[in-house]
C-alpha cells in the first residue's frame, strides 16, 4: 500500500548516523526517482515517526528505503517503540553497495538525537 505523501527518504552519507526514539512505524511503498531510473520505481519503505524533539522539521518521519536494513527494523522497532528507546542506524558505504547496522540502545541513554556526520 503506497505510503501518503510527502516521502522524506532518509539519507546519510557513507560513515553517518541516525540516533532517534520512534513512537511509531509503518510498511508500505513509495516511488522514487533514481538516476538509472528517472521515470521512477516502486520500493518498499519502512516509515519511523519520531518525536518533534528529535526531528525540528517536518514531516515528523524518515522513510527507510534500504532493504537490507527492513529485517533488524522488523525485529527490534516494536521493542524501540514500546520501551521508548533510542535506535542507532549506522551507514557503511555508499549506495548502491551501502549497508546499514542498527543498535537498540540501552535503557537509560538519554539521547541526545542526532542526524549526520560526528
Amino acid at each position: 500500500m503506497p505510503l501518503s505523501l510527502p516521502l522524506d527518504l532518509f539519507d546519510v552519507p557513507p560513515g553517518g548516523e541516525l540516533v532517534t526514539r520512534v513512537v511509531k512505524w509503518e510498511e508500505g511503498t513509495g516511488t522514487i526517482k533514481p538516476l538509472r531510473a528517472p521515470q521512477g520505481i516502486e520500493v518498499p519503505i519502512i516509515r519511523l515517526y519520531v518525536p518533534a524533539a528529535d526531528k525540528a522539521t517536518e514531516p515528523r518521519y524518515w522513510d527507510i528505503t534500504a532493504t537490507t536494513l527492513h529485517p533488524s527494523l522488523r525485529a527490534t522497532l516494536p521493542e524501540a517503540v514500546r520501551t521508548g528507546r533510542y535506535i542507532r542506524i549506522f551507514k557503511v558505504g555508499a549506495a548502491p553497495r551501502a549497508r546499514f547496522s542498527l543498535e537498540l540502545k540501552p535503557v537509560g541513554f538519554s539521547g541526545p538525537a542526532f542526524v549526520g556526520l560526528r
